[in-house]
């Protein structure tokens, strides 16, 4: 987070983690598409971020300005420096999890790799605002949500269910961790 109390400014950095494929890139696209506004985006050939994909939201808190700027990481293994890059200085972190049967034990793969990726920055997944995003519900091999809790959710975080392609969660994922964010914050200043 960086504060500016001349200006009442206060900037904080959202990064969209999770493995390949699961979304991640969508909401935000979804995110900026409802706004007007253009993501600066990085992909590959195949369409997956390779570096991150970027866009802010501002929010005014009483006589404060709140700029919230949206990162993505890239999901696969090969981009591991990339991502524990972009994850410097995260204030809080969407976990987009892709609810397909086939994806659960890779979603609790990334979750570890998340927890490792804020332990390199000092940060303790436990202390950091956390929202978990089951994407693809849509999906005919969706996992309940019940059994997404249970394997993804041990830290009692706020979770919501989304089909991004369709933008069902994106705005609810977006207000959840923003809120938790200025919680957080909040607490930080008393």
């Amino acid at each position: 987070m960086l504060v500016n109390p001349q200006k009442r400014e206060v900037k904080f950095k959202i990064v969209y983690h999770g493995p390949a494929l699961a979304g991640k890139t969508t909401n935000v696209v979804k995110i900026a598409e409802r706004r007007g506004k253009e993501v600066l985006s990085f992909e590959t050939r195949e369409e997956r971020t390779l570096v991150f994909d970027l866009l802010t939201e501002q929010r005014k808190v009483g006589d404060f300005t709140l700029t919230f700027a949206l990162y993505t990481v890239p999901g696969q293994h090969i981009y591991t420096d990339i991502r524990r890059t972009v994850m410097r200085g995260a204030d809080g972190v969407v976990f987009v999890a892709d609810s397909s049967e086939r994806r659960l034990k890779e979603n609790e793969e990334f979750l570890e790799v998340l927890a490792e990726d804020l332990a390199l920055y000092g940060k303790d997944i436990k202390d950091t605002p956390l929202v978990l995003q089951y994407n693809k519900r849509d999906l005919p091999d969706a996992v309940p949500i019940e059994v997404l809790e249970e394997r993804l959710n041990r830290l009692s975080r706020p979770s919501v269910p989304a089909v991004a392609v369709k933008g069902e969660g994106v705005e609810e994922t977006l207000e959840t961790i923003i809120r938790e964010v200025v919680r957080k914050f909040r607490s930080v200043l008393r």
